[in-house]
């Protein structure tokens, strides 16, 4: 009988030992792939912040070199018009610019 209730408690003792194991290895795992998505959000947002003031200061160029030869409003006009188109374009497309790669880069980051 004292056979049986020390084999019945080493089985108890492993499977403790196990679901805390796995408990750690979800945590880390877990800790893993936040630190990923954390750190993808962040070069996102750097990359954003940089590239609007790259094409701010392109649009101020090309508004300077049109005005040369269309005068400043009709520069303006120009420039409000690529813009627009610009607008439009990402509107039409984004769930291909944006819906999708967002959820293809979360579904392999959390899926894998």
């Amino acid at each position: 009988m004292s056979e049986i209730r020390e084999q019945l408690s080493s089985i108890w003792i492993e499977i403790k030992e196990t679901l805390h194991l796995n408990l750690d290895y979800a945590k880390l795992t877990a800790t893993e792939k936040i630190t990923v998505l954390l750190s993808t959000i962040a070069i996102v947002l750097i990359c954003f912040a940089v590239g609007s003031i790259v094409i701010f200061l392109v649009a101020l160029g090309l508004l300077l070199l049109l005005a040369k030869s269309t005068g400043l409003f009709g520069a303006c006009m120009i420039m409000a018009g690529i813009f627009a188109v610009l607008l439009i374009a990402a509107l039409l497309l984004r769930k291909q610019l944006v819906i999708d790669p967002i959820a293809r880069f979360l579904s392999q980051l959390f899926l894998k």
